[in-house]
């Protein structure tokens, strides 16, 4: 898809617009905060005592099906928070949507992607070994031994 568009100079610009995925996020979940227990604990790990006495650890608990996560990737708990609920989302997607889940479809289209790529790498090795072949069979052809004689006088 390509859109035309005039700058501020009068100019023609042609911009290409891309999509970015096929993936079908339809019935990607919604998260509710009354359906969302959310405890700040203890963080625990690399850091020594600094990290040991903060709580900046999120414990997020999905109420109607029981699915949570603990985060505790960084030091911020608003950061926390929102990697929590990213993570509670891709989980409870995985729960409710099975094998239509936005991380399965993602898993399809890489490996489509992959498989791709190995057949064109291996069309362009086939192309390659039969034009090889081809030039060896000109270079036979053409290349028989000659029947000349040689004379007597050279050979002694």
């Amino acid at each position: 898809m390509i859109l035309n568009r005039f700058n501020y100079v009068g100019k023609q610009v042609v911009s290409q617009v891309r999509f970015k995925s096929r993936i079908n996020r339809d019935n990607f979940p919604v998260l509710k905060p009354e359906d969302l227990e959310e405890k700040f604990t203890l963080g625990s790990g690399p850091g020594g005592q600094a990290v040991n006495k903060t709580a900046n650890a999120v414990f997020l608990k999905h109420l109607p099906t029981g699915l949570w996560v603990k985060c505790h990737q960084t030091r911020s708990i608003e950061s926390n928070r929102k990697i929590a609920r990213q993570l509670l989302l891709g989980k409870l997607d995985n729960h409710l949507n099975g094998e239509n889940s936005a991380e399965n479809q993602q898993k399809i289209l890489d490996k489509l992607k992959h498989e791709k790529k190995r057949e064109k790498t291996r069309l362009k090795y086939e192309q390659k070994r039969l034009e090889k072949e081809k030039a060896g069979e000109d270079k036979i052809v053409g290349d028989e031994p000659s029947t000349q004689c040689i004379p007597s006088e050279e050979i002694s």
